[in-house]
């Protein structure tokens, strides 16, 4: 007999009950059993739901580490060639494409500037143009969205005429902006495995291309700066190389003894001359890059401005300009101790300058602006700046003064004054109409008012 039998029928003694058990209570016993059983399924396939779960998760994982790897790599490039070439090696592994491309906009054209592509041919070659609104690209860079193209015959968004243009019917291409603002587009089509890219893969592309934005901007600076730094040192280089040069042929000069002693102290009097401009180019470099806060004294723009006005009073009577101060009486105070003064010093002495031989007249106002701002307009009846002459007006060295009439550097340290009490300054020229300076300022608070008059008291 077997273990079953003995212990009276195994399975069917559990389901239909003991020997002699009604039919009743036999048939709770199954539906018990199978409730049981059915509960334990139910558990085994939430169990399985778990783990698909958790692979999904896994994957994508894996996705975001190979995602963060990518952005690092991006943003560690050095230069925009590099750049490039990392974005598009990142963008095809992550992808899983065999074709891409990465293009840039062309503001003055509003076109798009193929600068990168890869894959296989054929290739759209390097420098190759398309119209903002223009195709998949262009339809990305016109409304600033991602977008994922299933099958391009059948896109509606398309016309089928634009079709032909394409190797590949299933596309991503996502914006490249940075702060809002357009600098290309991302493209990427005919994936590896033969699938069609998912909105997951449009989620990657939109992270990816945001960092490759942000790089871009972050090398354009660089790259810049680099180029500003160049240029800086080669023009102070310049300028100190002249006056140096003057004074040692001078001193050259006046050690000869030959010279009869008047014209040795002209030599003198030139080496001075070249000294004290050396001096005064030295001084213009340790104001525009002395750091910090000009002064955390309160003043008064409008006591600044007079006080400026009454400086340059002789220099405007010498060029027949008449001064005009039309200053909006109890504004609260600004920042910046005397930095205001020195910057209405100089687009004064500029604008009386500017009037040299023809007269004119020169006016300065002062407004509050909102709660919280001061407004000071130093305005001339002068020549006026042509438009490529305002685009570069604040920079260092850079003067439309004759030899040895100016540095270029006084409109730079104001500009680099003005930044540091958070303010700013600009400029609005018409050829034959003018200049006015704008000067913009933060006021102070009232309770940092008092607290600073406690301090000095």
């Amino acid at each position: 007999m077997s273990s079953e039998t003995s212990h009276g029928g195994g399975y069917d003694a559990l389901v239909l009950g003991p020997p002699g058990a009604s039919s009743k209570w036999r048939g709770l016993e199954r539906r018990v059993l199978l409730n049981k059983i059915e509960s334990l399924e139910h558990r085994a396939r939430r169990l399985e739901d778990v783990e698909r779960r958790l692979r999904e998760l896994s994957g994508e994982l894996q996705v975001l580490r190979r995602l963060r790897e990518a952005t690092e790599a991006i943003h560690e490039s050095e230069n925009r060639g590099q750049l490039l070439e990392v974005a598009a090696s990142r963008a095809a592994a992550l992808l899983g494409a065999r074709s891409g491309s990465l293009q840039l906009l062309d503001r003055q054209t509003n076109e798009l500037v193929v600068v990168r592509a890869w894959g296989r041919p054929p290739l759209p070659p390097t420098g190759a143009r398309q119209a903002v609104g223009s195709g998949v690209a262009g339809y990305v860079a016109y409304h600033c969205e991602p977008l994922l193209v299933g099958d391009i015959a059948s896109d509606g968004r398309f016309p089928p005429r634009e079709t032909s243009r394409y190797v590949a019917g299933a596309f991503l291409s996502v914006p490249l902006q940075n702060d809002g603002e357009l600098q290309g587009v991302l493209n990427v089509s005919d994936r590896h495995d033969g699938r069609a890219f998912e909105h997951s893969d449009l989620r990657v592309a939109v992270a990816l291309g945001q960092a490759v934005a942000s790089s871009l901007e972050r090398v354009r600076r660089l790259e810049a700066t680099d180029e500003f730094r160049r240029q800086f040192v080669a023009k102070v280089a310049h300028e100190l190389r002249n006056p140096l040069d003057g004074v040692m042929r001078f001193i050259n000069l006046t050690l000869s003894d030959h010279h009869p002693a008047e014209r040795r102290r002209r030599y003198l009097l030139a080496s001075k001359q070249g000294l004290e401009r050396l001096s005064g180019i030295v001084e213009g470099l340790a104001g525009l890059g002395r750091q910090g806060l000009p002064s955390q004294e309160p003043v008064d723009a409008n006591e600044m401005a007079r006080q400026a006005v009454l400086l340059q009073e002789g220099k405007a009577r010498e060029r027949g300009v008449e001064v005009e101060l039309d200053l909006e009486e109890g504004l609260p105070p600004v920042l910046g101790g005397q930095a205001l003064f020195q910057v209405f010093t100089n687009l004064i002495s500029n604008a009386c300058d500017a009037m040299e031989g023809r007269g004119g007249h020169l006016k300065i106002t002062s407004r509050r602006q909102g709660w919280n701002k001061i407004v000071v307009r130093v305005s001339d009846t002068g020549p006026g700046m042509p438009p490529e002459v305002v685009e570069r007006v604040f920079l260092p060295f850079f003067t439309t003064k004759g030899p040895g009439k100016g540095m270029g550097l006084g409109l730079a340290v104001c500009r680099e004054l003005v930044g540091r009490l958070c303010g700013r300054i600009e400029v609005d020229s018409v050829p034959g109409q003018g200049t006015t300076f704008t000067v913009t300022v933060p006021c102070v608070p009232a309770r940092e008012v008092a607290t600073h008059q406690e301090t000095e008291g």
